[in-house]
């Protein structure tokens, strides 16, 4: 499975994180009750240490659901948000079983007025055709105060309302389509795999300045950039939409990791906060 899907497991329902899994099991985080419909609160994740394992992959302990327990659901959609989906697919030309919804439009897919968007096997071609699109008024820009709101929903407790807008300034990922609030994230591959793909040899802490030379796949997830860190270059890698459409500029980091990949050395921002200067 694929960064961004969703599997039901134990009467709940789970975000897969990344691309890259154990051969028996997947790697997901639980974010929605299925009996009450709602989101899990951070008490409710108290007992998740018992699925928390160590996978050597990555060096870390990670919530792993076992593959054969999982089940990947079929979603009933709203007509209105059906709609949407099948627009958006014809408006970047892609195949309709390459776009799906996600997070809490699973459960809330009833009301369309915001709705979580993964489009699977993306390209550069899908960027610029969203450009264009948004350039030419056919989808709208996000105003001020969509951006306010899923600031408040998502991102409030780790940054300030300024820093994420100069994070999301001229954002292509937030958009409105058939009155709806559309948060995309494109991921450039049609496919995750059940062993290691790129192993971590060990990792350090990182807090600190870096500066963004030039994107490489981003706003493509994984989003890799390329970045100088004190005098040495290396490449950033994001899997975070957030973190995926930064600018070439300065930028601090508290909380992030330097990965030591057999690829080389990795910065990854995705479990700390990224400051623009």
């Amino acid at each position: 499975m694929l960064e961004g899907e969703v599997l039901f497991y134990k009467g709940l329902g789970w975000i897969v994180k990344g691309y890259q899994h154990p051969g028996d099991a997947i790697v997901a985080y639980p974010r929605y009750d299925l009996f009450t419909g709602g989101k899990l609160g951070h008490h409710e994740l108290k007992w998740l240490t018992e699925f928390m394992k160590n996978w050597d992959c990555i060096k870390r302990n990670v919530p792993l659901v076992p593959l054969a327990e999982a089940v990947k659901p079929i979603i009933r959609m709203d007509e209105r948000v059906a709609y949407l989906l099948s627009t958006l697919s014809k408006l970047i030309k892609s195949k309709g079983e390459e776009i799906e919804i996600s997070g809490s439009s699973i459960l809330a897919s009833s009301n369309p007025r915001d709705v979580d968007v993964i489009v699977y096997n993306s390209t550069f071609e899908t960027v610029s055709l969203l450009e264009e699109l948004l350039n030419k008024g056919v989808i709208g820009r996000a105003s001020e105060q969509l951006v306010i709101t899923e600031y408040l929903e998502k991102h409030s407790s780790k940054m300030s309302l300024e820093n994420y807008f100069k994070l999301k300034r001229d954002t292509i990922l937030h958009f409105t389509l058939a009155r709806a609030h559309v948060n995309v994230k494109l991921v450039a591959r049609s496919r995750g795999y059940n062993y290691c793909v790129d192993k971590v040899e060990g990792y350090v802490s990182y807090n600190g300045f870096f500066k963004i030379l030039e994107r490489i796949t981003a706003p493509l997830i994984p989003a890799r950039y390329l970045v100088k860190v004190g005098g040495e270059i290396m490449e950033m890698e994001s899997l975070r939409e957030v973190y995926s459409e930064l600018k070439p500029g300065e930028y601090y980091m508290m909380g992030g990791i330097i990965e030591e990949r057999r690829s080389g050395r990795v910065l990854v921002p995705d479990h700390g906060v990224v400051i623009p200067k």
